[in-house]
């Protein structure tokens, strides 16, 4: 007779079975923990290989900016044993030598204990280009302050070499900086402002029409690239437009009218007397771009297809329209020795369109006649306006505009990679592009 089976046996293999099961299963979280710790520390050294790699971007931008033809260095982040080090190659365009449109390739390989990053940048000198507004000071011709209001907004880069008057809740996208020059309010040496008491904050270094609880600059649609800074490096302007006579392709001698075609030519006319006469069809599309030079005043209007700019000693007049072909590939700078003028009649509502990046070295960009006849309509600004002081284009009564213009000014942010050729540059370096090439391997 067969007998009943011992529990016991039973047991012992559940035992053995559970045992197995937990093995198995300390082993395969021993081996995540041990790949984490890995992955944990290859990420590390593969994070402090970049720091390493930008280091040597920043290496090769502080030594660019007084040393055009450095062409290579090594560096460490540390003097610490083990310390990550990189490795810079600047490969400088081919035409630096002659332009003044500097432009280089900079490679930067970091290492950090087997790992490597590397990046590759494209460094420029900076143009006054990159500004959707600028200005010396924030005075009128009269020399009394002119405030940004609640009204106002601009949605690129800003500076003054002033300092900003705010009313109400202007609106900005951008980086919005001055230099707080003349600004008796503002000490350098402690870098504090004087107003609502002792101020030590950058974002509260402008001057307030009522208060700052009323009065501050705010980011337009919630823009993440906003903040304010006063107190910020002064960026000298030009004072002539010398370095444009020399690289233009074309100079005219006394007052000339240039009529641009979208055809990708230019019509150009001088003044006689009370006339104007022919004097050449020039083409505007070439490449890499047109310069001309005007000794005398300038008057333009017209369709501008190419990479276009103009210069001229005395004002710039723009007598009509003034706009791009094809918005999204023209490019056009005017800079202007004193004012940069838009003419219109002081007695017909009719809107205004220019398409350039402007600048007034001496003067300001303004409306003829803005105080007189009637509103004569918006004015549409897509580009940049830079200028000495800050011109009139209308004005205002209350929330009304009474004469002259309305302003729609939008920056062109094409421009911050390509300004038109030969434009003013403030002697400063930028990074135009920057690619990471990602991690490179290593033991």
């Amino acid at each position: 007779m067969r007998g009943r089976p011992r529990p016991g046996g039973f047991a012992l293999a559940m035992a053995l079975f559970l045992i197995l099961i937990l093995a198995t299963l300390s082993y395969g979280s021993l081996s995540i923990a041990t790949l984490d710790s890995r992955t944990a520390r290859e990420n590390q050294r593969a994070a402090r290989a970049m720091y390493a790699a930008r280091a040597g971007i920043a290496l090769a931008m502080s030594r660019l900016s007084y040393d055009f033809n450095w062409t290579s260095g090594t560096g460490n982040l540390s003097e610490e044993s083990g310390s990550p080090t990189y490795s810079v190659q600047v490969v400088p365009a081919a035409n630096n030598p002659s332009e003044p449109d500097k432009l280089w390739k900079v490679t930067s390989t970091g290492h950090c204990q087997g790992a490597q990053r590397q990046l590759t940048a494209t460094v420029a000198l900076e143009s006054f280009a990159r500004f959707a507004y600028f200005t010396d000071q924030e005075f009128s011709t009269a020399n009394t302050p002119i405030y940004f209001a609640t009204r106002d907004e601009l949605d690129g880069a800003v500076h003054t070499n002033g300092y900003f008057s705010i009313a109400g809740r202007p609106r900005f996208a951008s980086r919005v900086t001055s230099a707080n020059t003349g600004d008796n309010r503002y000490n350098s040496g402690q870098f504090s402002y004087q107003q609502e008491g002792v101020q030590y904050r950058p974002a509260r270094f402008y001057r307030t029409q009522t208060n700052y609880a009323t009065d501050s600059p705010t980011a337009l649609n919630s823009s993440p690239d906003f903040f304010f800074a006063g107190g910020q490096t002064r960026i000298p302007m030009p004072a002539d437009t010398g370095e444009i006579r020399r690289r233009a392709n074309r100079s005219y001698d006394g007052d000339h009218e240039f009529q641009f075609r979208s055809d990708g030519t230019v019509q150009v006319r001088r003044r006689w007397g009370s006339r104007w006469v022919y004097v050449e069809t020039r083409r505007t599309d070439t490449s890499p771009g047109v310069t001309f030079f005007v000794d005398g005043e300038a008057w333009v209007n017209g369709s501008v297809q190419g990479r276009v700019t103009f210069g001229a000693t005395e004002d710039i007049h723009l007598n009509g329209d003034l706009v791009y072909a094809d918005p999204t590939r023209d490019v056009l700078g005017l800079v202007g020795q004193e004012d940069l003028v838009v003419e219109s009649s002081t007695s017909v509502t009719d809107d205004r369109h220019i398409h350039a990046v402007m600048m007034a070295l001496n003067g300001s960009f303004r409306v003829a006649s803005y105080d007189s006849g009637r509103y004569r309509g918006v004015l549409h600004v897509y580009g940049g306006i830079i200028q000495a002081r800050r011109g009139a284009v209308g004005t205002i009564s209350g929330s009304t505009i009474q004469t002259g213009y309305s302003k729609n000014y939008v920056y062109d942010k094409k421009l911050a990679n390509t300004p038109p050729l030969n434009f003013p540059t403030t002697g400063s370096l930028e990074i135009r592009s920057l690619i990471d090439h990602g991690s490179l391997g290593g033991a």
